[in-house]
């Protein structure tokens, strides 16, 4: 039996009532369209992640328990096989996040993981309209931003304890209560309880200094099954914390950042579109290594340069770049080699195009890729490191110093990929193709992605899952 004697009017439940309240009617022709675009590349990510040894230890975790059989109601991209909503979304999520692929917003979080894969395994439970995930989608996307907005540390605290995860699996909670058909109070409900299962902020537990680098990475799949199993309960009547984002005891406090700013938990909501801010990666790599590349890449096609042209390349980059040693030049495993500058710039001057191969053992283990990373070095450069504490931009200045002795320099202040410098839906479309021709057929691939770019016209949403598995 519900207990409503409290009905707090705060800010929990202005912006539960905020999160059921996205129609696509309201929204700009724009926001639907990048919506879509962020559903293609997180399951293109996905697709192309699901053969590393990330999905594949989840996949065998979750079979042990017996997670994963052949009557559940989700689906696994890219397997064959399925899962309870929350299992599936874990294991998408960590496929999403496997080659480090997958867009996100600078120093907030990789969203796609959480959002599209916590959507696409309740609409498979609730079989719902493309129309409302696209719903779900956009309004996941609007609040879980601004909660980290609201709660971001400050960059001081931010080196001593911070992470992506707590506050994205609220996104998980907004999607999956939407398509529950929770009401205002069940939600604010679900708010709380997702709050007290959230994972702590580990990012400063990486590994950074004892490598290999931890797997669980940006924390992009435990929300989901936090955020699921929080709207899952409070739909039966389960009861959490009323006031979680209010106060100085709030989830700011929980998730232990030092400062919290309620003003920009609603502001602009239905006005302002977060969704557009987002980045999505030209390059499998750590979103701070993608304007180096770009800059490397500049360089060597100016000069028609190949790698046997190249003595030395030196990178300027931001100071946290430095202090979690990008400059690694012996990573144990792909998630160690997402990390080093060294190791993507060796892939692209060998030539190599972006896609999922680039951690397979022939580029990974290539005595050639090996010898090229000695070539870089990377340095703290304080223009760069000024764009990135003060406009959380994450730039790069590049030196090449060819073999005949000559230097050629290169700025990249916005990464292509950037909101500032976005992908077109041509190379959106060709980032898909690259990736999902790991897990899918060349004709069911197509077929997935037709749909993907008139998902709000789907009478079922869940044809897109039937077609990536």
């Amino acid at each position: 039996m519900d207990d409503k004697r409290e009905a707090p009017t705060g800010d929990t439940r202005k912006l539960a009532e905020a999160a059921l309240a996205f129609r696509l009617e309201d929204c700009p022709a724009e926001v639907i369209h990048q919506a879509k675009r962020c559903t293609i590349e997180t399951i293109a990510c996905a697709l192309g992640g699901v053969r590393t040894p990330l999905v594949q230890t989840a996949l065998k975790a979750m079979a042990r328990t017996g997670e994963v059989r052949d009557d559940a109601v989700a689906t696994i991209v890219g397997t064959g096989k399925r899962a309870a909503p929350d299992r599936a979304a874990f294991i998408n999520g960590v496929g999403t996040n496997a080659l480090d692929y997958d867009g996100g917003v600078v120093l907030q979080g990789h969203y796609g993981g959480t959002v599209v894969f916590s959507t696409l395994a309740m609409a498979e439970l609730t079989q719902c309209s493309g129309r409302a995930f696209v719903e779900a989608v956009i309004a996941a996307y609007e609040i879980t931003t601004r909660i980290g907005e609201a709660t971001r540390p400050t960059p001081e605290y931010r080196r001593q304890v911070s992470g992506y995860g707590p506050h994205q699996g609220f996104a998980a909670v907004v999607a999956a209560g939407r398509l529950l058909g929770l009401d205002v109070d069940r939600m604010v409900n679900a708010f709380g309880i997702y709050a007290t299962f959230a994972p702590l902020p580990s990012s400063a537990q990486w590994n950074w200094r004892n490598r290999p680098l931890t797997w669980t990475k940006d924390m992009v799949a435990w929300p989901s099954v936090s955020g699921i199993n929080a709207a899952l309960l409070a739909e039966q009547g389960f009861l959490g914390p009323r006031t979680i984002l209010e106060g100085d005891r709030g989830f700011w406090r929980m998730q232990a950042s030092d400062r919290f700013d309620p003003a920009m938990l609603t502001e602009g909501l239905g006005t302002r579109f977060n969704i557009l801010r987002l980045y999505f990666k030209a390059y499998p790599t750590c979103r701070w290594n993608q304007a180096a590349l770009d800059a490397v890449l500049q360089i060597m096609a100016r000069r028609s340069w190949q790698e046997r042209d190249v003595a030395a390349v030196q990178v300027g980059v931001a100071r946290a770049l430095v202090d979690q040693q990008f400059e690694d030049y012996a990573p144990h495993n792909l998630v160690d080699a997402q990390f080093s500058l060294p190791y993507a710039i060796s892939v692209v001057l060998h030539g190599e195009q972006a896609g999922p191969h680039w951690y397979e053992p022939a580029l990974f283990e290539s005595a050639a890729i090996r010898a090229t990373m000695r070539k870089v070095t990377v340095v703290l450069d304080p223009e760069i490191e000024a764009l990135f504490s003060g406009k959380r931009m994450a730039g790069a200045i590049v030196k090449v110093t060819g073999v005949d002795g000559s230097v050629e320099t290169a700025r990249v202040d916005h990464a292509h990929g950037d909101a500032e410098n976005p992908l077109t839906d041509a190379e959106l479309d060709a980032k898909y193709r690259a990736a999902a021709k790991v897990a899918l057929p060349d004709d069911r691939a197509e077929a997935l992605l037709a749909k993907l770019w008139r998902l709000e016209t789907l009478e079922r949403a869940a044809e897109i899952a039937a077609l990536a598995r």
